[in-house]
């Protein structure tokens, strides 16, 4: 296993490589991955030039974690605090079946006044053959009984998102189209989605979450830290437990684990 720390623009990072070549690099602010090229060296998310890594914004693009609020579903700021908080990056567990790389949090009851709960978060970012795995654990070390949400906000680079497919979240096996703007909570999804797109096919499976978000802003909605046009590089598909929050006692804990697998991209035929 080939493991680094490196800095990438100001910011404090990780990087792993896998037997195959391929790659996956995680900021030890949010514990974020912001990068994961395949063993063919395509990127398979998308992460914008325009957004400073080092904050002290969220960064736009890659995994952000969203801990323990979704969106404005509370009193915290938007998607909870653990996407913009500095982890701890864990010794590596050399036993591990595949590479491995793991980042930790802990939030103390007086670290935040608006969320006075005493939880650790561990972020377990695994390489697979042809695919991602990324966990997120969530124990309860306080004294009382705390709801949450979590997801884990992937952007998936899909070369032109209006040529873009996604099934497993409509019922019956329905397809759902991409090519216009989309912002939806699909709850209660079993998985495991396919999504079909100029750069190939990714499949979606997930456990411990229970729902599914689907976002792309299109080409009308600004953001400054989203170029002109980007919308089309993207779409996200993040697994979520945001329908029902998640409510864990005292020495309980959580997982939610999703696995992303990809086939090659899609070649056009000699003529």
């Amino acid at each position: 296993m080939n493991c680094q720390t490196l800095w990438i623009d100001g910011a404090p990072a990780v990087r792993l490589r896998g037997p195959a070549g391929d790659s996956v690099t995680v900021l030890l602010r949010g514990a974020q991955v912001i990068s994961w090229v395949d063993a063919d060296g395509v990127e398979r998310l998308y992460c914008s030039p325009t957004s400073p890594l080092k904050g002290p914004q969220a960064v736009r693009g890659g995994v952000p974690v969203i801990f323990p609020q979704f969106s404005e579903r509370g009193s915290l700021k938007r998607h909870g605090f653990a996407r913009t908080r500095e982890w701890t990056l864990l010794p590596s567990d050399m036993a591990a079946a595949h590479p491995s790389v793991a980042l930790q949090l802990h939030n103390a009851v007086g670290d935040d006044p608006l969320w006075p709960h005493a939880c650790v978060c561990t972020l377990t970012v695994s390489l697979l053959p042809q695919g991602l795995r990324m966990a997120l654990t969530v124990a309860n070390t306080g004294s009382s009984t705390f709801p949450f949400h979590a997801a884990l906000h992937t952007y998936l680079a899909v070369g032109d998102v209006t040529q873009a497919v996604l099934t497993g979240v409509l019922p019956g096996g329905a397809a759902l189209p991409l090519r216009d703007p989309i912002d939806q909570i699909f709850e209660a999804v079993a998985g495991p989605l396919q999504l079909q797109c100029p750069l190939g096919s990714l499949q979606l499976a997930h456990t411990g979450f229970r729902d599914v978000v689907v976002w792309n802003p299109g080409p009308d909605v600004v953001l400054a830290d989203l170029p002109t046009g980007a919308y089309r590089e993207f779409v996200c598909v993040e697994p979520a437990a945001v329908g029902d929050a998640v409510v864990l006692a005292p020495a309980a804990h959580w997982e939610g684990v999703t696995v992303i697998s990809y086939n090659r991209a899609l070649s056009t035929p000699d003529r």
